[in-house]
């Protein structure tokens, strides 16, 4: 009965029902209860619902088990002690009988358990919603990982996906919340990865795809795929013998840190949001194995996602700005990501991440009147609703925290940005592209001379007055052009809208006129300098490289100033200025 369509969404829609009741309690417990009996009430029917949600996915099984999972990691959005309770269902899940199993197995890979391997453990050594895993061996004694799809999953996933979807739809119908959460959107990223993950040949290419991008990491492991058994339902794969991560007594014993693994994570972390662009979203313990050797293992690549090359130079500059902390640069790249309203105070966001930052390099936060008046113009700002909830990064954020949960309870002692400068600036002072002209060469050499007199960081500071004076060199090429047309409608215009223009055009020149000359003087002083450096360390080539550079800037800010000038003399001799 339990896996009836009607049951399933009978106890789908209750148990959203019984939830959102119990989450409308909370404004009448905040104004019964306050101080330490409103937390401890508060507290208690959080407990309550998420116990609700556990014990539901317990009796459904199947992606009801799913959705848990992903709430429990959501404790930057929801109350710690509703995820508590979901947080049994990473290791509660029991597999299915063998029996049921087995046939399964034998069906996809067209021959009996006992001609394909020599031995095959019938308890499985570890269960998901989806899937479960069995260890094997070989005919030629080789150990293997054996994943096969539950039996009857894929018909309840189409019955709990339609269910799902029913209640996002009446949610978004009756609720704000639901509204601005984009539940919609949501629920397709949720759809569309469980679709991925329905069908193992996509994981075995996921797979590969992880594999090829850490193939120069010795430190990283990826197990070996036997793609002659791969189909839609199974998948064999090389075991990786070793300790889960949270296992820390076990690879202590080996003489292996929790910090090393610490290090290792984040690292491949970065490589994978700054370079590869292709990110494993579900790094739960039991996908992450240390190695008697000290190196850290991934499992388990049916939640995968991809970002576009220009997200991910928009991550490049956000993490290079918050390392050398330039926090008008990461409020903009959280900007050019989709994450901000046009009404969001952006200087109350800046005044937050400066907080964070502060807390991220180990800044104890102290009370005081300035973080009290903070803390409530912080809660007034969202309460504005200035974020806006981008449903392709729902996944990413989730493995974001549970990186940085991992990371934080293995080594708790951790300071992010110290770590984040040591593990993320030599990766973030690499092109993404092998060649990107011209420009990347002067962007090389700009890069390269700051980072023998600063270091790191001063390569990292670098790039980030590259892109602007980029930039600003390409809105300024764009300038003249604007003026020419802008001058030739005004010039066909009515006459009070070309008095109105010629003021705007005259403003315009003149912002411009002063921003080229200094943009133009900084690159001329910073080649110059570098020449200069360049040719005291004997290092001739890049010196000689170094005064080129300096005589184009100079030349470029020759040029903007003629190109300026003539243009302001264009406006003075139209009539239209003199009216």
């Amino acid at each position: 009965m339990v896996n009836s369509r009607f049951f399933r969404t009978l106890k789908i829609f209750s148990l959203a029902i019984r939830i959102t009741l119990d989450f409308r309690k909370v404004s009448r417990l905040t104004r019964k209860h306050d101080g330490a009996k409103r937390e401890e009430a508060l507290d208690r029917l959080y407990a309550r619902s998420g116990a609700k949600v556990r014990k539901a996915a317990l009796d459904l099984r199947g992606l009801i088990i799913k959705v848990g999972q992903f709430l429990s990691t959501r404790t930057d959005v929801l109350p710690r002690a509703f995820t508590k309770e979901l947080v049994q269902l990473q290791d509660a899940v029991p597999p299915a009988p063998f029996r049921t199993v087995q046939p399964l197995i034998e069906n996809e890979l067209g021959a009996e358990l006992t001609s394909l391997f020599a031995e095959f453990d019938e308890q499985a050594i570890a269960a998901a919603s989806l899937g479960q895993v069995h260890r094997a061996v070989t005919q030629d004694g080789e150990m293997v990982a054996v994943k096969v799809l539950r039996p009857d999953i894929e018909r309840l996933s189409v019955i709990d996906l339609a269910a799902l979807e029913r209640v996002i739809r009446v949610a978004e119908r009756y609720s704000g919340t639901a509204k601005r959460l984009n539940l919609s959107a949501i629920f397709r990223e949720f759809k569309d990865m469980v679709r991925q993950e329905l069908d193992y040949r996509m994981e075995a290419a996921n797979l590969k795809k992880f594999q090829q991008n850490f193939s120069n990491d010795l430190q990283i492991v990826v197990p070996r795929l036997y793609d002659t058994y791969v189909s839609r339902r199974v998948l064999i794969m090389e075991f990786i013998e070793g300790a889960k991560v949270t296992d820390i007594e076990t690879y202590r014993a080996w003489g292996v840190t929790p910090e090393h693994v610490v290090d290792l994570l984040v690292g491949a972390y970065l490589k994978q949001l700054l370079h590869d662009g292709f990110i494993h979203v579900d790094p739960h313990p039991g996908n992450l194995f240390v190695l008697q050797d000290g190196r850290l293992g991934f499992v388990d690549f049916g939640m995968m996602i991809e970002l576009p090359k220009e997200h991910r130079r928009i991550f490049t500059r956000l993490i290079n700005a918050a390392v050398v902390r330039n926090l008008d640069v990461v409020v903009a790249a959280i900007d050019d990501l989709g994450f901000l309203q046009p009404h969001a105070n952006r200087l109350v966001l800046k005044r937050a991440l400066g907080f964070i930052l502060d807390r991220l390099s180990g800044i104890e936060l102290r009370q005081s009147p300035e973080l009290t008046q903070f803390t409530e113009e912080f809660q007034r700002f969202l309460l504005d609703e200035p974020i806006v909830v981008q449903a392709r990064y729902m996944f990413l954020g989730r493995a974001v925290g549970l990186v940085s949960g991992l990371s934080s309870s293995l080594s708790p002692e951790i300071k992010w940005l110290p770590l984040l400068k040591d593990r993320a600036l030599p990766m973030l002072n690499q092109p993404l592209d092998a060649d990107e002209g011209a420009a990347s060469g002067v962007r090389r050499l700009v890069r390269e001379a700051a980072r023998m007199i600063f270091g790191e960081a001063g390569a990292t500071t670098a790039d980030i007055v590259f892109d602007q004076a980029r930039d600003t060199a390409l809105a300024l090429i764009r300038t003249p052009v604007t003026l020419e047309r802008v001058l030739r409608k005004a010039e066909q215009g009515d006459l009070l809208v070309r008095a109105d223009l010629a003021e705007l055009t005259r403003r315009m020149e003149r912002q411009e006129r002063v921003t080229n000359r200094v943009v133009w003087t900084l690159l001329l002083i910073a080649a110059g300098f570098c020449g200069a450096y360049l040719q005291v360390k004997g290092n001739w080539a890049m010196a000689d490289a170094a005064w080129v550079l300096t005589g184009i800037f100079g030349l470029g800010l020759l040029l903007s100033a003629l190109t300026a000038r003539r243009h302001h003399r264009r406006l003075l001799r139209s009539p239209h200025s003199r009216n």
